[in-house]
């Protein structure tokens, strides 16, 4: 897991073949913000979601981890907290979902990571995390989620 603003993205492009273009997809949105939706930036090797929602107690907020893909989510606009955990932490019986490359489960605790505007986390399979919710108080929260694949 890595946590940092964008402005710092170029530290981490030469982490993964596909991160230097899903930083340049974030910086090219920091200039027009693209429509909420999906945005194929290399096909299904590297794709951005675009998001905005209020975020959430964190009681109502769904574990997750992938397989398949690295997340890199990037606040654009607001904040939130995003739960995190290792893997090693999974409950026990958890099933993984094929088609959605994701385990969805709910669990009571965390590390929280605090993100505001114009930070970034980088999820790896290894990191569950509970994005969505509340820092202080439900806000919205503009986000853009680029998928990586592995």
């Amino acid at each position: 897991m890595i946590l940092d603003i964008l402005n710092n993205a170029q530290m981490y492009e030469g982490l993964h073949p596909g991160f230097k273009k899903a930083f340049d997809f974030l910086r090219q949105a920091q200039d027009e913000l693209p429509e909420v939706g999906r945005y194929e930036i290399d096909g299904e090797k590297v794709f951005a979601l675009v998001q905005k929602y209020d975020t959430v107690p964190a009681e109502e907020a769904k574990w997750e981890a992938h397989k398949k893909y690295i997340d890199i989510q990037f606040v654009y606009d607001g904040s939130e907290i995003i739960g995190w955990d290792t893997i090693s932490n999974l409950p026990e019986g958890e099933t993984f979902i094929e088609e959605k490359d994701s385990y969805r489960y709910y669990a009571p605790s965390a590390t929280p990571l605090i993100l505001h505007s114009g930070m970034f986390a980088i999820l790896y399979p290894q990191d569950l995390h509970r994005p969505k919710e509340l820092f202080e108080t439900s806000s919205p929260v503009v986000k853009i989620v680029v998928k990586v694949l592995l």
